[in-house]
């Protein structure tokens, strides 16, 4: 029988024949992606400004100053608010308060607000600054996070008109946003980079105060607008049949409430739109017909032409907008872990694409696409002189062509396995995971040599190994193993050499893998793509490419 057949007839050389296969399928189909430093580009280098800041003020006061009041009382969960004449209806609402009570006397008007004590220190700190500002309840006591650049002073100054201040102390104020509030901003720029037909961009971010961003074929200036340039926000109505027409645009949402819970298990996302945004729903809904049939008039919201959400109008909203129009509006979808999920997506949608707090380029470069191009080919050049210099020192080692190509090949395989996976996983390969590529070569050649060594000596050491034949070294293995060839690879004696040597390659691999993930989770820009390349050669070798060269050289090895 011939070596081929032999060798169809082992499942580990099968399976590795196929994945060989299937990764030129899948590098052949998908392609290659390169990332900046071999497709030439810009980067961009993002710093989040935010503070995160225990605030020490009574709420009553802040409704005096804002609202010029002569008194304020608190009754239960609400606040009267006193104030001399008469106001405008929409005072209330201009200031944050939506939905809140105003009842007119003589020489007075008393206003009632149901807000929490939190949500009337939001109310000014966001009206003051014109800046998000969220409650992170994840700590003790409670922090304010202010979504812009903000000192301690700065901020102590902007209380000081309603008698609060920053409590002293290092953990009242701490630079920075939280980490929900990076990997929110994170996803708005993946996803706006995802619209734009940029996938393969990467974003990374580092000690929850830095992004860094790669855009590979793209310079500067055009990398710095696509990131900090809202993307367009419209509503629309549907008229009759599948006819729309349009209704705001994103200018019209003056603000966005983060997702809340329903009672019955859904989840919505609650706006609010300005007066002249909450007069024009109400005449599109009530000209469409929407609001006497919600059900046949769906409200559907784009971004960039995309549609993130489609729903007819509530039956209690179209009642209210046939007699007034409303500003305080709710986009509800569905329940359970799937509707938290939407309801978070659509909450980064309806802020426009913004990015949901400051950030200012701190570091910003270019890669020309000459350079790059030079980059690529100076890396593929230092890969085939690597695979060259393997395929000398193994025929200086063992002065036998036979063993020279199985090895070669190997290796070689190897790398189309990992870049197979890097083609089907779509992510680009930078200098860095190219490093790694090489560096996997080398380690894998030691490990195919320690195989090599293991079946041919039969575990003893073998003295001038560079001055003697594969043949001769062969005829003293098969002489110590009571044979007249080394023994064949379904034998007891070979199976125990392979197990040998395959327990030094288990510890190695283990060792290179918990090195390697350091860098992989703790994110060190491009090193992430060597740790991860050289990870997953040495899963693709350990389990796939070395057993099957174990096979192969076993059978050349018994036919010498």
């Amino acid at each position: 029988m011939s070596l081929i057949e032999e060798l169809s007839k082992d499942r580990r050389v099968v399976l590795y024949a196929v994945v060989v296969a299937v990764a030129i399928i899948c590098i052949g189909f998908f392609g290659l992606k390169f990332g900046l430093d071999l497709e030439g580009g810009s980067y961009l280098q993002l710093q989040l400004q935010g503070a995160e800041a225990q605030i020490d003020v009574s709420p009553e006061k802040i409704l005096e100053y804002q609202f010029n009041a002569s008194s304020v009382e608190k009754h239960g969960q609400s606040y009267v608010v006193t104030v001399p004449g008469s106001v405008d209806s929409a005072f209330a609402d201009d200031l944050g308060y939506i939905g809140s009570k105003i009842a007119k006397g003589g020489n007075s008007t008393k206003i009632t607000i149901v807000a929490a004590p939190e949500t009337i220190v939001i109310n000014y700190l966001k009206k003051n600054l014109d800046a998000d500002v969220q409650l992170n309840v994840a700590v003790v006591p409670v922090r304010y996070e202010i979504r812009t650049n903000v000192t301690r002073q700065s901020l102590d100054a902007l209380l000081a008109p309603v008698g609060g201040k920053v409590p002293a102390g290092e953990d009242s104020f701490v630079a920075g946003v939280s980490k929900e509030t990076v990997d929110e901003t994170k996803k708005v720029l993946d996803s706006k980079l995802n619209r734009l037909g940029l996938q393969d961009i990467k974003v990374r971010v580092v000690d929850n105060k830095y992004i860094l961003i790669d855009l590979a074929g793209m310079d500067v200036a055009t990398a710095q607008e696509v990131v900090g340039k809202p993307g367009k926000f419209e509503i629309r109505i549907q008229t009759e049949n599948n006819d729309s027409m349009h209704v705001l645009y994103g200018d019209a949402v003056e603000s966005v409430d983060i997702p809340q819970g329903e009672r019955n298990g859904g989840w919505g996302v609650p706006f609010v739109l300005s007066e002249e945004g909450a007069l024009t729903f109400q005449k599109a809904a009530i000209d469409a017909g929407a609001t006497k049939r919600p059900e046949d008039h769906y409200i559907s919201m784009y971004l960039d032409k995309d549609e993130i959400f489609s729903a007819p109008l509530a039956p209690e909203l179209a009642s209210s907008l046939q007699k007034a129009p409303s500003r305080s509006m709710q986009a509800t979808v569905g329940g359970g872990d799937a509707g938290s999920a939407k309801a978070k997506e659509l909450y980064i949608h309806l802020r426009e694409g913004a990015l949901p707090v400051n950030v200012e380029v701190v570091g910003s470069g270019q890669v020309s696409a000459a350079l790059g191009k030079q980059f690529k080919l100076q890396m593929v050049i230092a890969g085939l002189i690597a695979l060259l210099a393997v395929a000398g020192m193994i025929f200086y080692r063992y002065r036998e062509r036979r063993i020279v190509l199985p090895m070669v090949t190997t290796s070689l395989s190897e790398v189309v396995m990992m870049l197979g996976v890097w083609a089907l996983a779509g992510w680009q390969l930078d200098l860095a995971s190219l490093a790694g590529i090489i560096m996997v070569i080398g380690t894998g050649v030691d490990q195919l040599v320690i195989i090599t060594d293991e079946l041919m000596r039969g575990g003893e050491a073998a003295a001038s190994a560079a001055d003697r034949s594969i043949k001769e070294r062969a005829a003293d293995a098969a002489e110590k193993a009571g044979v007249g060839k080394i023994a064949a690879t379904s034998s007891k004696v070979y199976l125990t050499r392979l197990s040998r040597a395959f327990l030094i390659i288990m510890g190695a691999a283990a060792t290179t893998t918990v090195a390697m993930l350091p860098l992989l989770v703790m994110g060190f820009g491009s090193l992430t793509g060597f740790a991860l390349i050289i990870i997953l050669g040495v899963i693709l070798g350990t389990f796939i490419a070395r057993p099957a060269y174990g096979r192969i050289i076993g059978h050349i090895l018994s036919t010498s």
